[in-house]
C-alpha cells in the first residue's frame, strides 16, 4: 500500500504534469477556447463577456493577457498561455486541497477521488468555469474539516475564496449555501471565537451566499435562453461520457459496500469488484478500433458537467460528515478509523486516478492531430473553405468538430492574413461570431510554429 506521502506527491506530480502537457498541446482551444483567444487578440483585453462567471474568467486569462501586454503576437504561444491559465487555476486549487489533506488518509483519498471522478473526466472543456467552482468546493470543505481552531490565516484564505466563489459558476446555486452552512458549523464548533477570525469566516460565508444569488439571477435572466435550454436538456445525457460512467460506477460500488458491510473495508473484496470498472476504464481507448461512438469522446465531457457538480456536492457532504460527530457513529467511518482500511481506501482512490490516464492521453493526442490537420487545411488555400471539402468532415476529426467555432479556430490557426477560413457545414443555421467570408482583422496576430 502506498503511504500518504507517496500518494500525495504522486498526485501532485501527476496533475501538474498533465496541466503542463495539456498547456503545451494548446488544449485550452477546444470549442469556446478558440473564440476566447480570437477575442483577446482582437481586443487586447480580457474576454469578460459573462458577469456571473467573471472572476474565474479573469483569473484564467491572466497569463495570456500578460503575454498580450508584453507584445506577444504569436497566437501559438498565446494559445499555450491561455491553456496554462485555464488549467493552472483548478489544478492549483486541488493542489492546495491535497496539501491540507495530506496527513489524513481518508481526506486525502477523497480529494484524489474528486480529481479522478470529476476533474479528469470533465476537464477537456477546460474553458468551462465549472472546473474552478468544483475545485473551490473541495478545497473549502477540506480546509474546514482539518481546522481545529478559528485562525486569522484560515479566515483570510476562506474570505478570498469566498469572493472568488461569488462569480464563478451556476453550480454555486447549491454549492454556495452548502459551503456557507459548513462554515457556520465550523464557527459554531470552534472552542473559541476570536472576533477577527470569526468575522473573516462570516465574510466567506456571505460570499458563497452571494454566489448563490448570482447563480439564481443568471438562471432567471440567462445570457442566452437557447443555451440555457440546451444545457438543461443535455444535463441528463451525462451517461454519454464513458470515462465518467466507469470511474463513478467504481466509486459507487465502494461507497455502497461500505454502507452495507463496512468491515469489508479492512479487506480487498469491495475494491476487487470495483476494480472491474477501473480495468474497463483503462482499456476503453481500445474501443476506437471499432466503428462505434461508445468510446472516450471529448465533447461528451461537457454534457457530464452538471452531474459532476452533484458528485462534488456529495463529496463535500462526505467530508463534512467525516469531520463531524458522525465520524464516531457511522459504522463506515468507524471502519475507516483503522489504518489498514484507510490505506486501502486511499490506494483505491489513487488507482482511480491512474485508470483515467489512458483516455486522457488518447483524447489529448487526438486533439493535437486535429489541430495539425486543421492548420494544414487552413493554409492550403485562401478564402472560405467548405467544411465538406475539408479533412475535418472525415472520421475521426468529425468527433471534435463544433460547427459554430470552426471559423474562429481557423482564424486562430492562420499563418498569414490571407489563409483560409473553414466554414460551418452547409446545413448549419445557428449563431457564429463572424461570417467566414469576413473574419475579424487580427493585425499582426498569427500562428507561428
Amino acid at each position: 500500500m502506498p503511504t500518504k506521502t507517496v500518494a500525495y506527491r504522486t498526485t501532485i506530480c501527476l496533475i501538474w504534469g498533465l496541466a503542463l502537457w495539456h498547456t503545451w498541446e494548446s488544449r485550452g482551444l477546444f470549442v469556446d477556447g478558440s473564440a476566447f483567444l480570437v477575442q483577446i487578440a482582437r481586443r487586447g483585453w480580457f474576454f469578460d463577456f459573462y458577469g456571473p462567471r467573471l472572476y474565474a474568467m479573469v483569473l484564467g486569462q491572466m497569463p495570456v493577457i500578460t503575454g498580450v501586454f508584453l507584445g506577444v503576437t504569436d497566437l501559438h504561444l498565446l494559445a499555450r498561455l491561455l491553456s496554462l491559465g485555464l488549467f493552472a487555476l483548478p489544478t492549483a486549487l486541488y493542489h492546495l486541497a491535497l496539501a491540507r489533506a495530506k496527513d489524513d488518509a481518508v481526506l486525502l483519498a477523497t480529494v484524489i477521488a474528486a480529481i479522478a471522478v470529476v476533474f479528469m473526466t470533465t476537464s477537456f472543456f477546460i474553458v468551462g468555469e465549472y472546473n474552478t467552482a468544483y475545485a473551490i468546493a473541495i478545497l473549502v470543505a477540506v480546509r474546514l474539516a482539518t481546522a481545529s481552531d478559528l485562525t486569522v490565516l484560515d479566515g483570510l484564505f476562506l474570505a478570498v475564496i469566498g469572493v472568488l466563489g461569488m462569480r464563478t459558476y451556476e453550480a454555486m446555486l447549491y454549492l454556495g449555501p452548502l459551503l456557507a452552512a459548513m462554515i457556520a458549523w465550523r464557527v459554531w464548533r470552534a472552542p473559541a471565537r476570536p472576533w477577527l477570525p470569526m468575522l473573516l469566516h462570516g465574510l466567506s460565508a456571505v460570499g458563497f451566499m452571494i454566489g448563490m444569488g448570482v447563480a439564481i439571477r443568471s438562471l432567471a435572466r440567462p445570457y442566452s435562453v437557447e443555451h440555457l435550454d440546451e444545457t438543461i436538456e443535455t444535463a441528463s445525457n451525462f451517461w454519454q461520457n464513458l470515462q465518467f460512467d466507469l470511474v463513478l460506477s467504481a466509486a459507487i460500488v465502494v461507497v455502497l459496500w461500505a454502507l452495507i458491510r463496512p468491515r469489508d473495508l479492512l479487506r480487498g473484496r469491495p475494491y476487487w469488484w470495483a476494480s472491474i470498472g477501473l480495468l474497463l476504464l483503462a482499456l476503453c481507448p481500445l474501443l476506437v478500433l471499432g466503428d462505434t461512438l461508445v468510446r472516450p469522446l471529448a465533447k461528451s465531457q461537457y454534457v457530464a458537467r452538471s452531474a459532476a457538480g452533484l458528485v462534488i456536492a456529495a463529496m463535500v457532504v462526505f467530508i463534512w460528515a467525516y469531520a463531524s460527530n458522525l465520524r464516531l457513529k457511522l459504522p463506515a467511518f468507524t471502519a475507516l478509523a483503522d489504518g489498514r482500511a484507510a490505506a486501502r481506501f486511499m490506494a483505491f482512490a489513487l488507482l482511480m486516478l491512474f485508470a483515467t490516464l489512458p483516455s486522457d492521453i488518447y483524447l489529448t493526442r487526438n486533439w493535437t492531430y486535429y489541430l495539425d490537420t486543421m492548420r494544414a487545411a487552413v493554409r492550403s488555400q485562401p478564402g472560405v473553405i467548405a467544411f465538406e471539402d475539408s479533412p475535418l468532415a472525415r472520421h475521426p476529426f468529425d468527433l471534435l468538430v463544433e460547427a459554430w467555432i470552426l471559423p474562429s479556430q481557423s482564424l486562430a490557426l492562420r499563418g498569414k492574413q490571407g489563409d483560409g477560413i473553414i466554414a460551418p457545414p452547409k446545413d448549419f443555421k445557428r449563431w457564429q461570431p463572424f461570417p467566414p467570408a469576413d473574419p475579424y482583422p487580427l493585425g499582426q496576430f498569427v500562428w507561428r510554429e
